[in-house]
């Protein structure tokens, strides 16, 4: 396989997700314990390193996956929580304490640096840590929802 080639693989990909995929597919053949070479597979990391770090945009017009719409769908009638959808991943806060034992059931997490829920899988521990505004500016962020906040007038 060339260069042009594996960059052809990924030509038309609209997110993250599908870059991922379309990488495990090809490192699979690639990998030189499969049949590849170390020439090939540095080759298709170096372009799927390029691609998510410069080319793949996000769009005010963020398309969720199915797992994710249907635990947004889930947590949209808690009120005072602050729904943020960041790559692959939904970042909670807010007023969470008295949701905490729902939110444990749909099997979010507490990351507590952070201090948010977060509903997303876990694929190993990073050595870097990043910030969360790190990681939007990454993967991307759309708010579903923010923490309502009531407003009293008082009228004289």
């Amino acid at each position: 396989m060339t260069h042009s080639q594996i960059e052809e693989q990924f030509k038309g990909i609209e997110g993250i997700n599908e870059a991922k995929k379309i990488y495990k597919q090809l490192a699979k053949k690639l990998h030189p314990d499969t049949g590849g070479s170390d020439e090939l597979f540095k080759m298709l990391n170096s372009i799927y390193t390029n691609i998510i770090e410069n080319k793949i945009y996000f769009s005010n017009e963020f398309k969720f996956d199915l797992e994710i719409e249907k635990i947004i769908s889930q947590i949209l009638h808690f009120e005072n929580i602050v729904i943020e959808v960041v790559g692959s991943w939904i970042w909670l806060s807010g007023d969470t304490k008295s949701i905490k034992d729902n939110l444990k059931e749909l099997n979010f997490k507490w990351a507590s640096k952070k201090k948010m829920w977060y509903y997303g899988e876990m694929k190993g521990r990073n050595p870097k840590e990043k910030s969360l505004e790190e990681i939007k500016s990454k993967y991307g962020c759309e708010i579903v929802r923010t923490k309502e906040k009531e407003k009293l007038t008082n009228f004289i």
